[in-house]
């Protein structure tokens, strides 16, 4: 009996030590550069949403890197818009505008953001969430319950937006103003070990829920400020209504980037997506068999230039070319090809961000499509 008793008291040992908490060690800091990747069509061994509890596994080892993600912590002082964010501590300045944090002991709190408007109007904005976001919180353990509401308020006047957003309306309002409204309940509700390319990693899993509603005010003379949004909104009903997002978040005590994150869809049985810790692993579908013919882009990431290195061309017409993120050419070329070449081009007049190249054939047989990451100083 008192063996069994002792057994049993060690594999509680085992467990309790395996059961992580999470310290504010791991919020970003001036100087990070956080390096992720995504999946954007996961084969996953097991869900990201298996049922609540501890001492799990979750195998993501098939993932495989469609986009890489690269978020880069500076002090606010760097930011165009530190002043539009008084007691900012950092700015993670991406590629369509600058986001600010606060950093406190207990939590990382996400300001607001100015740049491009995030309702997809194409404006430059300065918004602020009131109150700021928690992003993180420590000290972080299993069974942790947070909930929290934010609001931004986007004011934009009529004459910054397009004539066919008012097409067939009465009248004409002054101005519009957009206002977003998000919930977030995050619940910590397992533990255990999280596998990806090139890492294992004790992790706390959180699932969180975001409920964002999104309303449109428009102001009238005489009349003042009136929702839209229960009318439908008129040309602008693109833009109201209620999202619901899910993601599970897998977080190390070790690391200050996520382990992974998956988007789920709302009934959890579909894996839309993986952000995931870059562990620099190549990926197989950018490795080549030898022998066949092949593109490959030379540095990448790239600043100033790419050179793009193909190997075992039958002689042939070839034509390259670069595609933005939507899938837009915007740059093409034809060649006469045979055997091993490289294509020297000038990134100069490409702005910063990730791309696709792929290079056929005179037959329109594709020879490889790859990503290209353009980054600038």
């Amino acid at each position: 009996m008192k063996r069994m008793l002792l057994a049993v008291f060690s594999a509680l040992c085992i467990h309790a030590t395996a059961q992580i908490t999470i310290t504010n060690a791991t919020f970003p800091a001036a100087g990070d550069s956080l390096r992720s990747s995504i999946d954007l069509n996961p084969d996953v061994s097991s869900s990201p949403a298996s049922p609540p509890g501890g001492d799990q596994t979750w195998d993501f080892n098939n993932l495989q890197a469609d986009q890489p993600s690269l978020q880069v912590y500076a002090a606010a002082s760097a930011g165009m818009y530190d002043m539009d964010f008084p007691g900012s501590d950092l700015v993670n300045i991406g590629l369509d505008g600058e986001t600010y944090f606060n950093v406190t002991n207990t939590a990382f709190q996400v300001l607001g953001y100015a740049g491009g408007d995030p309702t997809g109007f194409g404006l430059n904005i300065t918004a602020r969430f009131q109150p700021p976001f928690d992003e993180r919180r420590a000290p972080l353990n299993f069974f942790d319950i947070t909930s929290q509401t934010t609001n931004l308020i986007l004011p934009f006047s009529t004459e910054q937006l397009p004539d066919s957003l008012f097409a067939g309306a009465p009248f004409i309002p002054d101005s519009i103003r957009v206002r977003i409204n998000t919930q977030r309940l995050e619940v910590v509700d397992g533990w255990g070990n999280c596998k990806i390319p090139g890492g294992e990693y004790n992790v706390l899993r959180q699932k969180r829920t975001e409920y964002t509603n999104t309303s449109i005010d428009v102001k009238i003379p005489v009349l003042g400020w009136i929702d839209i949004s229960q009318f439908g909104g008129g040309g602008l009903g693109g833009f109201i209504g209620t999202d619901t997002t899910v993601t599970y978040r897998f977080l190390s005590g070790t690391e200050k980037v996520e382990i992974a994150v998956a988007t789920m869809s709302n009934d959890l049985s579909t894996v839309e997506r993986i952000r995931y810790k870059d562990n620099m692993v190549v990926s197989s579908q950018d490795v080549d068999a030898p022998g066949t013919a092949s593109i490959q882009a030379f540095p990448n990431p790239a600043i100033e230039w790419v050179r793009f290195d193909c190997a075992n061309l039958p002689s042939d017409d070839y034509t390259l070319k670069i595609f933005n993120i939507v899938g837009k050419v915007v740059w093409k070329e034809d060649y006469q090809l045979s055997g091993n070449k490289s294509i020297t081009l000038n990134l100069s007049e490409f702005k910063k961000g990730t791309y696709l190249y792929s290079l056929t054939d005179g037959k329109g047989n594709n020879i490889g499509t790859k990503r290209l990451v353009v980054l600038k100083p």
